[in-house]
């Protein structure tokens, strides 16, 4: 079906630019959920393309969050980006909320909505009839979109290859515990009086969200670069950029400290800083690749551990050397990092892949406490 859609695809394009916003929708939880998907004029399904979504704001929706102008980076980019809708929050402010674990007092919005699942099941969606580079998946999104996308860097990271948040931190009604190293990027302005720069009711504060990231992954604690963006006469911003380097797994943490700035989107104005265009320059260097767990040291190949055959057709077998006495587990994920196969056992273990899709995935084999990752291949 998806190469029957993409051929027909090359042919619209053919006809003439087919940069649109495509108003759509499923069903997921038993709601029918809304997006907006936009597609720029040079896609044309032959090679893989990044994928981002935006995550609009406390009582906004999906037409209004359009005036970010993400499209004008996504042309010359050459990524597809969607703006998915929040259901409305029914109990408390009958306005639009995502599930972010922003709260104040215990009270979270729509604490019952999967709004985590929903967006997981967004971007399966989107990539059943486009040609999704699924390595290059991110988030990013405003004020409450912002507490919803570093909710995802928490428990989405399996998919999801970075964040970006604006005037949005972790939310008070969450507990962040990421399994992976999350490159993350965040945008605040010092006289935010709706999530405030320090004293946020909602969550952590800004730069407490920025030494959180860093230290997760083990970035420099110490900015290696302050620059302070050119500033335009006549208004009172100054936009200061820190970079914090060095991170596990080749990442940074950045912080887009704003100085004297308020609860906006800056950039498709004329403003200071393109907030759209500093996030796509911070995502574009950064792809999901495997990572050791967290707290699980890396090892050299255990000399007694063997994993054959590879490439595999309907088995892969996990063997220790005869003797050992030692426990190991495996876990097996596709490219998307979504596990398929678990398994603790002694000595040998045999996975059946017989009913797995061909490609390449990652193995996980932990032993003593240590973990080595090798790449297997399924084939025909």
């Amino acid at each position: 079906m998806k190469k029957i859609y993409l051929s027909l695809l090359a042919i619209l394009l053919s006809l003439g630019s087919f940069a649109q916003y495509i108003t759509s929708n499923f069903s997921f939880g038993g709601v029918t959920r809304q997006y907006l998907l936009y597609i720029p004029p040079g896609y044309d399904g032959s090679v893989p393309v990044p994928f981002v979504m935006a995550l609009h704001g406390l009582g906004d929706d999906i037409n209004n969050f359009k005036g970010i102008r993400f499209e004008d980076v996504a042309d010359t980019a050459n990524f597809i980006f969607a703006i998915p809708q929040a259901l409305v929050d029914p109990v408390i402010t009958n306005a639009t909320a995502w599930n972010s674990g922003a709260g104040e007092f215990g009270i979270t919005l729509n604490p019952t909505v999967d709004d985590v699942g929903f967006l997981n099941a967004l971007i399966d969606t989107v990539s059943a009839y486009y040609n999704i580079d699924q390595t290059r998946l991110y988030s990013t999104g405003f004020s409450m979109g912002g507490f919803m996308t570093n909710r995802l860097g928490c428990e989405l990271n399996n998919r999801i290859a970075a964040i970006a948040s604006v005037s949005g931190t972790i939310g008070s009604g969450i507990t962040c515990t990421p399994s992976r190293v999350v490159p993350a990027c965040h945008f605040h302005g010092t006289s935010d009086q709706t999530v405030a720069y320090s004293g946020n009711a909602f969550g952590n504060d800004a730069e407490a969200l920025v030494a959180f990231w860093a230290g997760h992954d083990q970035c420099s604690l110490t900015p290696s670069s302050i620059d302070t963006f050119p500033h335009i006469s006549g208004d009172t911003l100054r936009v200061v950029h820190y970079v914090y380097p060095n991170g596990a797994y080749g990442s940074d943490v950045e912080f887009y400290k704003v100085l004297g700035g308020v609860h906006q989107w800056l950039g498709p104005h004329g403003d200071d800083v393109n907030y759209a265009l500093e996030i796509w320059n911070f995502f574009r260097r950064y792809k999901w690749e495997p990572q050791v767990a967290a707290g699980i040291s890396t090892a050299k190949d255990d000399p007694g551990l063997s994993i054959f055959p590879n490439p595999a057709n309907d088995v892969i077998n996990v063997s220790l050397a005869s003797g050992s006495g030692r426990q190991m587990s495996v876990m097996m994920r596709d490219m998307t990092g979504r596990v398929v196969y678990t398994q603790n056992g002694t000595f040998n273990i045999s996975v059946n892949t017989a009913n797995f899709a061909k490609g390449i995935y990652s193995l996980d084999v932990a032993i003593d406490g240590q973990r080595m990752t090798r790449k297997v291949c399924l084939s025909e």
